[in-house]
């Protein structure tokens, strides 16, 4: 009886609460907000790939350095 009981009070409970606050809008919510996370990320990235690029000069790496007294 105490069984029933708790699930008649828990099912009053989920259809008495407003549809905004329901777990698949939740759910929703949340995956919208991974995913503009990521968007925002892999967007900014982009950005200061393409600022490295243009204005960030890389050291320039000599494999083969040639002094003024060695011989080749």
């Amino acid at each position: 009886m105490k069984c029933v009981m708790i699930f008649l009070v828990l099912t009053l409970v989920v259809l008495m609460a407003e549809p905004g606050e329901g777990l698949i809008g939740s759910l929703f919510r949340g995956a919208k907000a991974i995913f503009r996370g990521a968007r925002q990320g892999w967007r900014s990235h982009k950005a200061v790939s393409r600022y490295r690029a243009r204005y960030v000069r890389r050291p320039v790496i000599y494999y083969h350095r040639v002094y003024p007294n060695e011989e080749r």
